[in-house]
């Protein structure tokens, strides 16, 4: 699953680091309500889920629909 639909314009930001940075700088709390587009294997929808209240996730490509799905069943 490390190849990238060229279709979609794929990008992943994968590193926990990075992912932390990122959180940390946009400043979110358990009050937020996030509408996430292009949510790809789910990293940050993984850390939206902990630091929000209500996340909606959507993803184009859906063998990564699968991946993230698979991550919560």
């Amino acid at each position: 699953m490390n190849e990238k639909n060229i279709k979609h314009s794929q990008n992943f930001i994968t590193s926990k680091h990075n992912i932390d940075k990122i959180m940390t700088n946009i400043r979110l709390n358990e009050h937020d309500n996030i509408f996430e587009i292009g949510s790809g294997k789910g990293h940050f929808t993984l850390e939206l889920v902990k630091r929000c209240n209500f996340v909606t996730a959507i993803e184009i490509d859906h063998k990564l629909c699968k991946t993230t799905e698979n991550k919560w069943l």
